[in-house]
């Protein structure tokens, strides 16, 4: 009987298939951790989007209310210079006790809170400074209360000045550079206390009502628009783009500023001013003298006085050595002050007064305004516009210096005899001040130069100048820092 053949096994090991079963779980559980991890990811990364875009709204939302306060604070500002019966308590804000005489505050809204979307809600807390001054400052904190516990807080502070030709003490195009080693910039109100209320009379300057609100300002990019030096600007500085430079003993800031040192809340780098060409009054009622080379008083005894009040004349250039030409005082108390009008027609050298006993002299009382399109240089004895101190000359519209020409560069040279009070504004004008003392006024030209060790007093009153000026931004920053907040404790309330 053949052997029986045995059949091969029917079933074999399977271990090969499911080694590889194993691997392919394996892959597949780290995929799903991956897209897990993935979607986790992603899920955070949108919520972390959602929330700086919910913060970034709500950020701008806090500026616009800081803004809106600021805006609040400036029509009450402008409003008071267009009506003098403009009530600030009477609209809102706060200027009795516990304000201090001459600020003023407000919150906004009066009661309860401004509605945003997703349940934010917000307040905004204004203080002025000197609302009735001429260079007011103004804070606005805004606060916006998230849904659940965050806040949103925006700081911000602008500084203001009349829209006046003369709203800051120096002003160029160009540059303002000072040199000797103990120049310095400050300011005081010849017509305001400091709450507000009129000074009557106006009172001269003196260290007893100065203030550390001096202000310079070129509107020029270039690294050099404020070169300092030496100087102490106790007050504040701008440029169009460069921050200004100070050496080893300069500094900007207010009183008790360290040398070499600029306090960054005093200084911006967005100025800006304009410099309109100036024209001479009308000829009509002129008197014409063809130049003045002797001495000279004016007016004189047949010159007829114009339905304003002045006396006009039309001059070809005044130039002489050792001479003096003296602008009269008013000849009996109470009568008007003498105010003189000279328009110079020669284009080239308009004035040129040298010699040591040379002098320009507007006596107590009078006022004198210069129209020129040429060069000037009043050396010799300088310039006198009244007394030979800050305390006794007359104050600085007195002495009024306009420079016409409307093209090129126009050489102004103005020598003091102990003091120097005057406004000059030529803004085609390269004006170099001479002198140890001091000078009391305002200077807007192409660029300016303060050549020795002058003090130089700019008055807030000229901020007026010219009749009833708005108020325009001349500084604004953002408060970002927790000491620059926690010093403005005066919206804590």
């Amino acid at each position: 009987m053949p052997a029986t053949l045995r059949s091969r096994p029917t079933q074999w090991p399977r271990l090969p298939h499911t080694r590889e079963q194993g691997s392919v779980l394996i892959v597949a559980m780290i995929l799903c951790a991956i897209i897990g991890i993935s979607l986790v990811s992603y899920m955070q990364l949108g919520r972390t989007n959602l929330v700086i875009s919910n913060t970034a709204l709500y950020n701008n939302a806090a500026m616009n209310l800081a803004e809106n306060g600021l805006e609040e604070a400036m029509y009450a500002i402008n409003k008071t210079v267009t009506n003098s019966s403009y009530s600030w308590s009477g609209n809102g804000w706060t200027t009795a006790s516990p304000v201090p005489a001459g600020d003023a505050r407000r919150q906004l809204p009066a009661s309860g809170t401004y509605t945003f979307d997703q349940g934010a809600t917000g307040t905004v807390r204004v203080y002025v400074y000197g609302y009735a001054g001429t260079a007011p400052r103004a804070i606005a904190r805004a606060t916006v209360n998230l849904p659940g516990s965050g806040t949103v807080q925006k700081w911000i502070e602008v500084q203001l000045r009349k829209t006046s030709k003369f709203a800051n003490g120096l002003v160029a195009k160009d540059s303002i550079r000072f040199s000797g080693n103990n120049a310095s910039v400050d300011c005081w109100h010849s017509k305001k206390n400091n709450d507000g209320t009129p000074r009557v009379p106006p009172v001269p300057y003196s260290s007893a009502v100065k203030h550390d609100k001096g202000s310079i300002g070129s509107i020029s990019i270039d690294a050099d628009a404020l070169v300092v030096q030496n100087a102490d600007i106790w007050g504040y500085a701008a440029t169009g783009g460069a921050l200004p430079t100070v050496g080893a003993q300069g500094l900007i800031g207010p009183f008790g500023t360290p040398a070499n040192t600029i306090d960054p809340s005093r200084v911006s780098t967005d100025f800006s001013a304009s410099f309109d060409v100036v024209t001479p009054p009308a000829n009509a009622g002129y008197t014409d003298i063809i130049n003045i080379t002797t001495d000279t008083a004016l007016p004189r005894a047949a010159d007829v006085v114009a339905a304003d009040g002045k006396y006009y004349y039309t001059v070809g250039q005044i130039s002489y050595n050792n001479k003096l030409l003296a602008i009269k005082k008013k000849v009996a108390a109470g009568s008007p002050a003498v105010k003189v009008v000279i328009t110079l027609t020669n284009a080239i050298t308009s004035i040129s007064i040298g010699g040591g006993s040379g002098a320009l002299n507007i006596e107590t009382g009078s006022q004198l305004e210069l129209y020129a399109p040429g060069d000037i240089n009043i050396g010799g004895n300088g310039a006198m516009n009244g007394g030979t101190t800050a305390a006794t000359a007359n104050l600085p519209e007195a002495l009024q210096i306009w420079g016409t020409k409307t093209s090129g560069v126009q050489d102004i040279q103005i020598a003091g005899n102990g003091v120097l009070s005057a406004v000059v504004y030529a803004p085609f004008g390269s004006v170099k001040i001479n002198g140890n003392g001091d000078v009391v006024g305002s200077i807007v030209a192409n660029d300016i130069t303060v050549v020795g060790n002058a003090a130089f007093h700019y008055d807030e009153a000229l901020g007026d100048f010219g009749g009833n000026n708005p108020y325009r931004v001349s500084l604004w920053r953002e408060i970002t820092t927790a000491p620059g907040r926690s010093a403005v404790t005066v919206l804590d309330w």
